[in-house]
């Protein structure tokens, strides 16, 4: 009886394909389950993989945490000023007003403000997490900085704004605002979000 030696061998996935199923995987497990109760284990054999996979790609959960928030938050941020470069060419837009709209959708009904509250609170309790929610931060505002740079030629922006403020002050906005409406929605409705998002926009963009 002879053996097929013509069956197919397997292809082991690039580390680029890695690192995007457990991003994926474990974006979905964090938002269902919350930081605190997702393990490395489960996230890992969620997308596939053993956990030396999770710790050899990203070196444990919270880094993993900050990989998943920073892709998401870069994409929400990436999208709202796509639409807003999409108004530009609209006769009567309102691009602070687009970017704004954009963003309240992302913080009223996306997962990433209950996420980062959490992540903040742990790293609160857990010294070791402090380097890592900084870099986390760190991360987010120089992105959101080349985000503001990158379109400003097209919106231009206000004279002598000082862009690594404007970001500053647009991502802790946008952060503080997700916060209050999750806790109180009553007190911070979806409409005074995006108002207050549009006016801070208005101070951004010329």
């Amino acid at each position: 009886m002879s053996t097929d030696s013509t069956s197919p061998t397997r292809v082991r996935p690039r580390r680029a394909e890695v690192r995007e199923q457990i991003v994926r995987a474990a974006a979905a497990a964090f938002v269902e389950h919350s930081y605190a109760d997702v393990s490395v284990t489960a996230i890992a054999a969620s997308a596939g993989f053993t956990k030396g996979a999770v710790y050899s790609n990203f070196g444990g959960k919270p880094q993993l945490f900050a990989a998943v928030f920073a892709e998401q938050f870069t994409e929400l941020v990436g999208a709202a000023l796509r639409e807003a470069l999409a108004a530009v060419d609209v006769p009567g837009s309102d691009a602070p007003r687009a970017v704004a709209a954009s963003l309240t959708r992302g913080v009223v009904r996306g997962p990433l403000p209950a996420l980062l509250a959490e992540f903040r609170g742990v790293a609160g309790r857990d010294p070791a997490l402090v380097e890592v929610y900084t870099s986390l931060r760190l991360r987010q505002r120089q992105e959101l900085e080349a985000l503001l740079r990158g379109v400003a030629d097209r919106f231009g922006v206000r004279a002598g704004l000082d862009l690594t403020v404007a970001a500053a002050l647009l991502l802790t906005t946008v952060n503080s605002l997700a916060v209050e409406h999750q806790t109180a929605p009553e007190a911070f409705p979806e409409d005074l979000v995006e108002a207050v998002l549009t006016h801070v926009m208005r101070g951004i963009l010329a």
